[in-house]
């Protein structure tokens, strides 16, 4: 049965956005309907993806950073249901609503792999151990290309696996994903994702299962092909040193909101969230003494149903007060141009 809530979609031309935007969610709400209750996932996640920017999504597993992007990409599961809007701007300039597209509808088809495309978390599950890794990633080039033949789209493929710094293609490109590493098959991931050229992909944590070493190449790989092919990239992770590394923007999420946004140097010099600092303060330090132990955030992040209004952060804050944090919706204030964020503290002046 399939829930994805379907506003009235305006007629052509009437959605707008900036000019250079390439993303804009409004008021995203993703709800999951379990068999006894209801999952408020998603509950009103606004930002914007600027063309050729990188915007970093941070929070603990279960903040809702995936159940986002999948939205975007409208990949969730049917028990999903979602309202708001989510606006993209494809290469043609057309922009759509892709919260009013069927998921499996010819236009959302159409651009998935062309426009937009998505890394996922473990390489290891993204492709069959049926066919051989050039099978797969031709493929992609032959569904979205229809006039191409298949000596062409080897040809390209060839390539592609060459530009992600994969050795000896020629020989790779007929082997099956058993006979890669991890390090190569999250390469041959981003080569999958990367043979249409699209114009935006998300990153779902795509370094979580490489060791130290690999991950620092498949970063630095990733920054070198976003330059290269003038990509704007979600990256969704809950490593702020990586953060710090790949993205321009950042975006701190907790139990399905976005409880501060604004550039690194703004998060990282001046958080003001009591979430952030404790992330923040989570990190390992070069002059920590050895005896002591890192800073950890009390609690888990709660079962995101029957929100009320308060603060989702309430139970776990050291700063929390009650009858101002824990009875109201906690409105989203400016701290400085491009740096906003959801705390009452902020009406005392933050900090």
């Amino acid at each position: 049965m399939k829930m994805r809530f379907k506003p009235q979609a305006p007629a052509q031309g009437e959605y707008t956005m900036q000019p250079e935007s390439l993303l804009e969610v409004r008021d995203l709400h993703v709800n999951i309907q379990m068999d006894d209750y209801t999952l408020n996932a998603v509950r009103g996640v606004s930002f914007t993806l600027k063309k050729g920017e990188t915007l970093g999504l941070v929070g603990e597993s279960g903040c809702g950073k995936s159940v986002t992007s999948k939205e975007i990409l409208g990949i969730n599961p049917d028990n999903c249901s979602s309202t708001g809007e989510v606006l993209f701007r494809k290469k043609s300039g057309e922009i759509l609503n892709l919260l009013t597209l069927e998921k499996d509808g010819e236009t959302y088809r159409a651009i998935r792999g062309t426009e937009m495309a998505m890394i996922f978390q473990e390489p290891m599950t993204a492709f069959s151990p049926l066919y051989t890794i050039g099978n797969q990633l031709s493929e992609i080039i032959l569904i979205h290309e229809p006039g191409t033949t298949k000596k062409q789209a080897r040809q390209r493929v060839l390539q592609m696996l060459q530009k992600v710094g994969i050795a000896n293609p020629e020989k790779r490109i007929d082997q099956y994903p058993h006979e890669f590493s991890g390090g190569m098959l999250q390469r041959a991931l981003i080569a999958m994702m990367l043979c249409c050229n699209p114009d935006f992909l998300i990153a779902d944590e795509p370094t979580t299962a490489l060791d130290v070493t690999i991950q620092a190449q498949i970063l630095e790989l990733m920054k070198n092909l976003q330059q290269e092919f003038g990509m704007s990239i979600l990256f969704i992770t809950h490593d702020l040193g990586t953060v710090a590394n790949m993205c321009d923007h950042v975006a701190v999420m907790y139990l399905g909101e976005i409880v501060e946004y604004g550039t690194v140097r703004q998060i990282f010099h001046n958080p003001q969230h009591p979430y952030t600092q404790g992330l923040l303060r989570s990190l390992p330090k070069m002059e920590q003494k050895r005896e002591e132990k890192l800073y950890v955030i009390d609690g888990v992040v709660p079962l995101p149903v029957g929100m009320g209004s308060c603060c989702g952060f309430y139970d776990r804050c050291q700063y929390c007060e009650a009858g101002a944090c824990d009875c109201q919706d906690i409105p989203e204030y400016t701290v400085e141009p491009g740096h906003t964020c959801r705390c009452v503290r902020m009406e005392q002046g933050g900090k």
